[in-house]
């Protein structure tokens, strides 16, 4: 896990730039001093979710960035009061609940220092009893230190943040793409392994404009779908 977000943070801050040619996994094993499985299995995960590619008997290598991205104004909703306002009986499983310090996106996407301590939330959402998405939050800890120990199981994260802390996401940026499902994602989806999935990154703040949430939610696409209302202005 930290050898796959490390070499995500350094895709995201453009150290690593696209095309680039990664050192050799047999390279990675030796300079970081784990087993070349788990190299192999970081990097394969970060191909499967588009940020790498490899190339038979050359390499891997940073993928190209994404196509251009196009802005759609919306109202902003939790996923529990997303599916409730659809019609859906929604439900939290809570996976992990944690304390741990803050590195790569969730660290830039919260405005914290490398090390500053978030809550991490990871969760499947299931609706009527079937699997939806896989959530994985992250809230500064010293804000919000009660979402550590509180149990979050069938809760609205947005409606506790809103009624312990006053603190409901207002404003949110959400970067959506499509990817394959990793082992695990698909294991916890009920699909198989490098099944079409739906990404949606979010950041999002406060009425006073404080960061509150960095998120990663992966989607069984099979069950959810993004609809768009767009307009041409003039």
């Amino acid at each position: 896990h930290q050898i796959k977000e490390a070499v995500r943070a350094e895709i995201a801050c453009g150290r690593l730039k696209p095309g680039v040619a990664l050192p050799t996994e047999f390279s990675l094993s030796a300079e970081l001093g784990v087993s070349r499985l788990v190299v192999h299995r970081a990097l394969r995960e970060l191909v499967t979710e588009g940020l790498l590619i490899r190339q038979r008997s050359k390499g891997t290598f940073v993928a190209p960035p994404a196509r251009p991205s196009y802005t759609v104004i919306g109202p902003l909703f939790g996923m529990t009061e997303s599916l409730a306002k659809d019609g859906f009986s929604p439900q939290n499983r809570i996976l992990v609940q944690e304390v741990i310090p803050a590195e790569g996106a969730p660290s830039r996407g919260l405005a914290l220092p490398e090390g500053a301590q978030v809550v991490h939330l990871c969760s499947l959402r299931l609706t009527d009893g079937l699997p939806l998405a896989i959530e994985d939050m992250y809230l500064p800890a010293e804000r919000f230190p009660t979402l550590a120990e509180l149990d979050m199981n069938n809760r609205s994260i947005y409606a506790t943040l809103e009624r312990l802390y006053g603190a409901q996401p207002q404003d949110a940026t959400d970067v959506v793409s499509a990817g394959s499902a990793t082992r695990e994602e698909a294991r916890l989806l009920g699909i198989n392994k490098g099944a079409p999935v739906m990404r949606i990154q979010r950041t999002s703040t406060d009425r006073q404009g404080l960061p509150v949430e960095f998120s990663r939610v992966v989607f069984h696409a099979e069950r959810y779908q993004f609809v768009a209302r767009m307009q041409r202005k003039g």
